[in-house]
């Protein structure tokens, strides 16, 4: 069953517990309490006749009241004349003997035979009792009392069949009123279920798009702060989440294809250079020159294929090596990697300006030197002859230490900024292989800003020059 037709159903079926159970015990309770105000009425007269007999009893001094005759003519006197005439409600009434025998009596209505009200009647004692005659309810209430050394007694009977009438009548209008109010409560629920469900049903239908890989999908909420709301909005968070996730997998997995493609490739080229030299010298019949020419070739494809070996063997140390970190002087690395490429700076008359505060990191000294020099080496090969390159630091407000890196060579294309830090990732600029290398340098520094947690950020523009910037952070900073 949806959601919103258990909503429904269950309010409904609420709503007819309680309301049908308050309407009867309301309409119970005015009835019994209707019920209970006539019989105590009802025994306040049967007082006042019992009064009225026992203030006209003296008229009975003359007469024996053994003599059924006589008693029956001063009861029927007496009740008609004196009771019924006294304001009270005309009753029937009935007068026994104490030998149950009927004295007086003008009941219009066929009693059943056993009258427990008389036989079990006690002296200055009144007991009621309800009987259904007829299908009409009838109240009766009978006393003992004593009257010139006899014992009589009174029994009145009432019709009461008006308070279970309107009972019955009670219950009718309830009725009517619950149909009433049911299928008006009815259509409300229908409408609020439907409408508060509607945001789950959306919510639904967006996860079964994005079941099939619809990721742009977005569930639509109102600006109202409810559950419902934050669980659309969160659910949007989720999608937009996990479509960044896919997007960063799909990323990396072409990264790790254009990894394998690019070793591949650096591989292929030098093996296929040796083995075509091998066996062209392998032929014999060649000349010297050819000969040098192929063991020169060869050797320096072998040479290659050694860099490459050891430049992915440094990748691998750098992330999978545990570091041990201790307190370093950034201005020194910074000389020692200078002073390691001071020579290719003196080949192209690249001048290099530092500015490097003596300032301590907490940092691995060898991969901190790796880094610099990967970065600093990058800028000479971008630089055209009498090139200029400055390196300089700066403590920022936030505690944070920032090294710059800039230089007014070549640049990088914007569209290449985005995949420069991958392996074997080189830029082609009019032909020409951006960088001679084979494209890892990046690629360690990134690892070694990742172990570090530096912010490594590079901007170029064609022409204009590069800048590297390493932000360290401030636990990093002593």
């Amino acid at each position: 069953m949806k959601f919103w037709k258990r909503i429904f159903v269950y309010s409904m079926l609420l709503f007819l517990i309680i309301f049908n159970g308050a309407g009867v015990f309301i309409i119970e309770n005015i009835h019994k309490r209707n019920l209970d105000t006539f019989i105590q009425t009802s025994l306040n007269e049967h007082n006042s006749m019992v009064g009225i007999l026992y203030l006209n009893a003296d008229s009975l001094q003359k007469f024996d009241i053994a003599e059924t005759s006589y008693l029956k003519s001063w009861l029927d006197l007496i009740i008609n004349k004196y009771i019924f005439n006294n304001n009270l409600e005309y009753n029937m009434v009935e007068v026994y003997n104490n030998d149950n025998k009927v004295i007086f009596s003008n009941l219009k209505i066929d009693v059943p035979s056993s009258r427990t009200e008389i036989t079990e009647s006690k002296n200055n004692e009144k007991s009621f009792i309800i009987r259904n005659i007829d299908n009409k309810h009838y109240l009766f209430i009978s006393s003992s009392f004593k009257l010139h050394g006899n014992i009589l007694k009174l029994l009145m009977a009432k019709d009461i069949e008006f308070i279970y009438r309107e009972r019955t009548e009670n219950y009718k209008l309830f009725l009517f009123l619950d149909v009433l109010v049911f299928t008006v409560l009815a259509i409300g629920m229908y409408l609020i279920s439907k409408n508060i469900t509607k945001p789950i049903a959306e919510l639904s239908a967006v996860s079964k798009e994005v079941a099939l890989g619809n990721y742009q999908k977005r569930v639509k909420f109102s600006k109202k702060k409810d559950e419902l709301s934050s669980l659309s909005e969160n659910f949007n968070i989720m999608i937009e989440a996990t479509e960044n996730t896919i997007e960063e997998l799909k990323n990396l997995s072409d990264s790790k294809q254009r990894f394998i493609d690019s070793l591949t490739h650096e591989l292929k080229t030098p093996l296929t250079s040796i083995i075509g030299y091998s066996d062209l010298l392998l032929k014999g019949n060649v000349s010297d020159e050819i000969k040098y020419k192929g063991l020169n070739y060869i050797n320096s494809e072998a040479k290659r294929l050694e860099n490459l070996s050891v430049t992915l063997l440094k990748l691998m140390l750098v992330k999978n090596d545990e570091m041990t970190f201790t307190s370093i002087s950034l201005k020194d690395s910074v000389a020692k990697a200078c002073k390691t490429l001071n020579y290719k700076l003196e080949e192209k008359n690249i001048s290099l300006n530092l500015s490097v505060n003596h300032c301590y990191i907490l940092a691995d000294i060898q991969l901190i030197i790796v880094l610099i020099i990967n970065l600093l080496d990058n800028a000479i090969k971008a630089c055209k002859e009498n090139g200029a390159i400055e390196i300089k630091s700066n403590h920022l407000s936030s505690g944070e230490l920032v090294l710059t890196i800039k230089d007014n060579g070549i640049g990088i294309p914007n569209e290449a900024l985005i995949n420069i830090k991958e392996p074997f990732y080189r830029v082609d600029k009019g032909g020409e292989s951006y960088k001679s290398g084979m494209g890892l340098g990046l690629s360690i520094c990134e690892e070694v800003c990742k172990i570090h947690k530096i912010s490594f950020n590079i901007n170029s523009e064609v022409n204009e020059g590069t800048l590297v910037t390493l932000t360290f952070s401030k636990e990093a900073c002593l």
